[in-house]
């Protein structure tokens, strides 16, 4: 039976808005959002848009909507324009094996050039690939490994439901930018592993040679991110999106994560980047809201060329500072079906350390 559509009968140039009901997810409303349109999304350009439609709110963790919230969809892109951009990747793809015909949804295009590719992944995921672009430049990535540094995170991505975007913005702060070498003397490689018992390189079968951890390629560390992801119990995604601060935490002292408030001082010891801390001192408390900040403008600072992309998330971190999911509350309760965590971890993957 044909359910009525839950969006607002709106004049053609305004924007349509639709509000939340029990049940109801970010990913479920972009692809009933493009269905209304006559177009049909995958997972993966749902999963993207659902960041997109989180941005464009001010909603700080896609995962969390309540019921009766209004949504404003205008953030996404039109119908017409996902075969041009977000659409590309999804077009390109062969069918699923043994079944041809189960090809993508969206209309097929004619082969796109090696530009066009470029295009639709800078348009995609802006940090994660002027990041990949920066790694090769100072050499840190062999411009042959590209390909599975770009399909190993992806894969990652999806798995666990954070944006590429977001890992860029982790890798940048723990080692400048995917530098495999990367080291503070006791922690090691692209998320810097740390050595000693119960601590990210014991996790992933480095305790007693965490410094081997830098002798491997990034391909090769990304492998032990992804083992690491699953020993801090890193949920699989579903419907949740992971929010930037919760990425980080993970890698940075996964029992923090359990602490929702935005603005409640988290347990993370050691002397961490500067950037991280409220207002950017180190005598001040780390928040869920300093580290989202604190990695926006530090992404923004070593990738000037994605500015204008980074500066719009920027402003919307700091307009919600203690607005939203900051405050206490109703907005700070589990989302339907509680929370995807599972019992908070005592192992810690990084210390970062201020660079003198």
């Amino acid at each position: 039976m044909d359910m009525p559509s839950p969006f607002s009968s709106t004049p053609a140039n305004a924007p349509a808005t639709v509000t939340v009901r029990r049940g109801d997810t970010l990913v479920g409303l972009v692809k009933a959002h493009y269905k209304n349109q006559g177009v049909a999304v995958d997972e993966r350009q749902a999963f993207r848009m659902a960041l997109k439609l989180a941005r464009g709110n001010g909603i700080a963790d896609a995962a969390r909507i309540m019921p009766g919230q209004m949504v404003r969809m205008d953030s996404l892109p039109a119908a017409n324009e996902l075969g041009e951009g977000e659409n590309l990747a999804a077009a390109m793809a062969p069918p699923p094996a043994g079944n041809p015909a189960a090809s993508v949804t969206s209309p097929r295009l004619a082969t796109p050039t090696a530009s066009q590719v470029l295009a639709s992944r800078q348009a995609a995921d802006p940090v994660f690939e002027r990041t990949l672009s920066r790694a090769v430049e100072r050499g840190f990535i062999p411009a042959a490994d590209v390909d599975q540094v770009r399909e190993k995170v992806g894969r990652m991505a999806r798995e666990y439901g954070f944006d590429p975007d977001d890992f860029a913005r982790v890798v940048l702060i723990e080692s400048d930018g995917m530098n495999p070498s990367a080291t503070n003397g006791r922690c090691h490689g692209i998320i810097q592993f740390c050595g000693g018992p119960g601590r990210g390189a014991a996790s992933v079968g480095f305790a007693n040679n965490v410094q081997d951890i830098g002798k491997m390629s990034v391909v090769q560390q990304l492998d032990l991110v992804d083992r690491y992801f699953q020993d801090v119990g890193m949920p699989r995604s579903g419907t949740r999106v992971m929010s930037l601060d919760d990425l980080y935490l993970s890698v940075l002292t996964p029992a923090a994560r359990s602490l929702r408030a935005a603005d409640a001082p988290l347990p993370i010891a050691g002397t961490q980047a500067r950037v991280l801390y409220e207002g950017g001192q180190q005598g001040a408390a780390i928040t869920r809201r300093s580290i989202t900040q604190g990695l926006l403008r530090y992404a923004q600072e070593r990738l000037p060329a994605a500015a204008s992309q980074i500066s719009q998330q920027i402003s919307a971190v700091t307009d919600r500072a203690l607005g939203g999911a900051a405050s206490t509350g109703a907005a700070n309760a589990p989302s339907a079906g509680g929370s995807n965590w599972p019992p908070a971890r005592q192992i810690v993957a990084a210390n970062t350390l201020e660079t003198p």
